[in-house]
């Protein structure tokens, strides 16, 4: 996941031609297994005073150390990239600890647990870079963060259908909502307005036009292969890792056009 955090960074800084940034992005990658591992493990974890394993000693220990190395490039960052990120930061705590009464999170709100990863996601991802590296947003950029978020609610979508037997019916995740066949058909509607968009974009080349076709197309296949019964990979790694063929493929393109 974090790897797939940091290759969105990345398709930003591409896209844009905002050079440099390697300090943003270790920023982003520490981030997020710290990020990751709170939210996962938050509810087993001493949080919640219970005994840790061994596995999750080691995972704890994982998480130290990137939270170190997170403040430490958090540090080299400036005010204004931190300030910019600050209600992203918060909208991953809130998400994972029980602030609200009755000890919810924003996760057990009913409905929204998806559309607050896609805020979080795009805020990071392209949001942040943007503002701090253009000082304002023009309208490819404005595409472009409505384009992220569609796409990072889609490849959720896949968890969603995963995760039905096992979430509370409180949670009113879309498949609950709408069942899985409808779950897979507003997930190809969103993929075609991502793709719509980018014929709207001021500045348009080859290489944005075939990378969207392609990221277009690879997640409407993960979309529809995923299942309430799949592979324990087929989420934590392929879809997962979608971001990473993304940015592997516009890197190929802008090779290739020049």
């Amino acid at each position: 996941m974090a790897f797939a955090i940091v290759a969105l960074v990345k398709l930003t800084f591409l896209k844009f031609e905002i050079l440099g940034g390697n300090t943003y992005i270790y920023f982003s990658f520490f981030g997020a297994i710290v990020a990751y591992n709170f939210v996962k493990y938050a509810s087993i974890s001493k949080l919640y005073h219970r005994q840790l394993t061994k596995s999750m000693n080691g995972i704890k220990i994982l998480t130290g150390i990137s939270a170190v190395l997170f403040v430490y490039f958090g540090y080299q960052l400036s005010l204004d990239t931190l300030i910019y990120l600050l209600p992203f930061i918060v909208l991953t705590i809130l998400y994972a600890a029980p602030v609200f009464p009755n000890k919810k999170n924003l996760r057990s709100v009913a409905g929204i647990k998806i559309f607050i990863i896609g805020v979080t996601w795009t805020g990071i991802t392209v949001l942040t870079p943007i503002i701090y590296t253009e000082g304002s947003l023009g309208f490819d950029m404005i595409m472009e963060i409505i384009q992220r978020f569609l796409f990072i609610v889609v490849i959720m979508l896949p968890f969603e259908i995963r995760d039905l037997q096992y979430d509370e019916k409180e949670l009113e995740t879309i498949p609950q909502k709408i069942g899985v066949t409808r779950t897979k058909v507003f997930g190809s509607i969103l993929l075609v307005i991502f793709l719509l968009l980018t014929a709207f974009k001021n500045e348009l080349y080859p290489t944005e036009i075939l990378s969207s076709v392609f990221v277009t197309i690879i997640s409407l296949l993960f979309l529809w292969a995923a299942d309430k019964k799949q592979s324990q990979y087929f989420c934590s790694f392929w879809v997962e890792s979608i971001p990473i063929m993304w940015l592997t493929v516009l890197i190929m393109l802008q090779s290739l056009f020049g």
